[in-house]
């Protein structure tokens, strides 16, 4: 069964989402072990609203989530649908972790009213202080590591977004995108890093910055979106 399909009562403004879950049944813990309560939620939905103008949605175009992990049962998670003439946003949400999932829907389309950039600042130490094997150059004290990402930083806070490689997703949140950086804006960090080092701490922190630079690698990117609604006329 399609995952993308709902179905929305105009009369009522309730939508039930359409899922191969809607028949599981039902545990209720009794003393002497759970009893089964069978359950059909699509024919219940159906005769609670029997006689009302129902429509089908579809799900198209963009899927969000609030800026928490996507397996976090207390979400927010947005996805735009249509009937096929009107475009529509429905939020899911829960009120508690022990209620069924609700849903509310929006006449509009999503759209982006943000984008932050950010680096990865506790991988990257973590990163420079444990593990990064720093031969034939000392690896360094705190004071630098601090040092280097406010260095880092300062550089990106000025970087056009649209300039960096974004080649994949964040597995724990869709409204954040991993970017990668390429060897010219590791040359101007470099020149960034000069006056402060010695010759033999650049020599390190440019091994780093090659050894980590790709999207998958703490010096990646994140750039986060953040969505609105935009209300259809």
């Amino acid at each position: 069964m399609d995952q993308g399909r709902y179905i929305w009562c105009r009369v009522c403004n309730e939508v039930h989402h359409v899922t191969p879950f809607d028949r599981f049944p039902m545990y209720v813990s009794q003393p002497r072990g759970d009893r089964v309560v069978p359950m059909d939620d699509w024919r219940e939905f159906m005769q609670r609203h029997a006689g009302h103008k129902l429509e089908a949605l579809r799900a198209f175009g963009e899927r969000q989530v609030q800026d928490c992990p996507s397996m976090d049962p207390m979400k927010e998670r947005y996805i735009e649908v249509t009937n096929g003439q009107e475009c529509f946003v429905i939020r899911s949400f829960r009120t508690s972790i022990e209620e069924p999932l609700d849903f509310e829907l929006f006449t509009g389309r999503l759209k982006i009213t943000r984008v932050s950039v950010e680096i990865q600042e506790n991988e990257i130490r973590k990163e420079m202080k444990y593990h990064f094997p720093w031969e034939p150059s000392a690896s360094l004290v705190n004071e630098k590591i601090d040092l280097f990402i406010r260095l880092f930083k300062g550089l990106v806070r000025d970087l056009d977004s649209s300039l960096i490689n974004v080649p994949g997703c964040s597995y724990t949140n869709n409204s954040v995108v991993y970017g990668s950086l390429d060897a010219r804006f590791i040359e101007f960090l470099m020149e960034r890093c000069e006056p402060y080092f010695s010759t033999a701490d650049l020599k390190g922190i440019k091994k780093f910055c090659e050894f980590h630079m790709g999207s998958d690698g703490v010096m990646g990117l994140l750039i986060k979106h953040a969505f609105g609604i935009e209300k259809s006329v």
